[in-house]
């Protein structure tokens, strides 16, 4: 009996990233797996061997990505200044967004069981680190003392906000210096916002 055929990890990040990609633009839904693998040079095959099927290829895309955003927020430094690390954490949120689009377009998509397995996407994952920056910006005086998830919120609707015109073409200042300078200035804004005094 022949020894079935086995795929690298290379191959597992391309499909996955070929369908994050049909996903951002169709959803979950719109996921076809001929294309996926044909687009990497392979079957479909190699698909259910490396993820079970359609599915477990939909649920590896949502976990991808959510575990993706979290790791990028985590690795932001916590120092003794929380008004500096939420700045950093804006930072890091952007350059994810950026590095992964499809990812992002997922992670932020309208919550679908099929994105994760069990149906709940990550979003208290993914809002932990701005949640506990949040906190320690209250418990410093430095944020009002409010209601956290209202601040948390508003700040993360309007980084969110930011980062979808970027990518979506609309928002767009010739060179990339001029967007990087544009949102530092944007996340300036957010934190003296809610800056006490």
């Amino acid at each position: 009996m022949p020894r079935p055929k086995t795929y690298d990890d290379d191959l597992r990040q391309r499909l996955l990233k070929r369908a994050a990609e049909a996903i951002a633009q169709h959803g979950p839904g719109g996921l076809a797996l001929r294309p996926v693998a044909a687009a990497e040079n392979t079957s479909t095959t190699a698909v259910y061997s490396i993820f079970g099927g359609r599915a477990g290829l939909i649920a590896a895309v949502g976990q991808t990505a959510s575990e993706g955003f979290v790791a990028a927020q985590r690795a932001v430094p916590t120092t003794d200044d929380p008004y500096e690390d939420l700045f950093n954490l804006g930072r890091a949120y952007r350059a994810w967004a950026i590095e992964n689009p499809a990812l992002y377009q997922v992670l932020m998509s309208p919550r679908d069981p099929t994105l994760s397995g069990d149906g709940s996407m990550p979003q208290s994952a993914a809002a932990a680190p701005l949640f506990e920056v949040v906190l320690r910006l209250i418990a410093a005086g430095t944020f009002p003392d409010v209601f956290p998830p209202r601040i948390a919120g508003t700040i993360w609707a309007s980084v969110h906000g930011f980062v979808m015109l970027e990518l979506s073409g609309i928002f767009d200042i010739p060179g990339g210096a001029g967007m990087d300078v544009l949102y530092a200035a944007h996340l300036e804004s957010i934190r003296r916002g809610w800056r006490v005094g």
